[in-house]
């Protein structure tokens, strides 16, 4: 019988975004729902509990500062955010976010 060739788990973050993760809080996800009673950080609406991604109306957890743009992976840099919220304001901060919805 043949020998099945392992496959290589699959690394879905850059190794620069895991090193940050790693420096980071460990963050629950729950505990974050709940410690922001389940409203989206954008656009300031509830978000359902009970649906889950790739339901657009999922929950997310938003970095504040992206890391992209030099932010942390910790407490006081992240809430919750829909998944299309999320995607939405993509790797801008709050502030260019706000800017750019005004002016468009």
């Amino acid at each position: 019988m043949a020998q099945r060739k392992r496959r290589r788990p699959v690394r879905y973050y850059s190794p620069k975004r895991r090193k940050v993760y790693a420096e980071g809080d460990k963050i629950d996800a729950l505990t974050l729902f709940e410690l922001h009673a389940w409203i989206c950080c954008i656009c300031h609406e509830k978000i359902n509990r009970f649906v889950r991604c790739p339901d657009w109306n999922a929950a997310t957890i938003d970095h504040i500062i992206p890391i992209s743009k030099g932010g942390t992976h910790t407490w006081d840099n992240v809430a919750p955010a829909h998944y299309r919220c999320n995607m939405d304001k993509a790797d801008l901060t709050c502030e260019e976010l706000n800017d750019l919805t005004l002016t468009g």
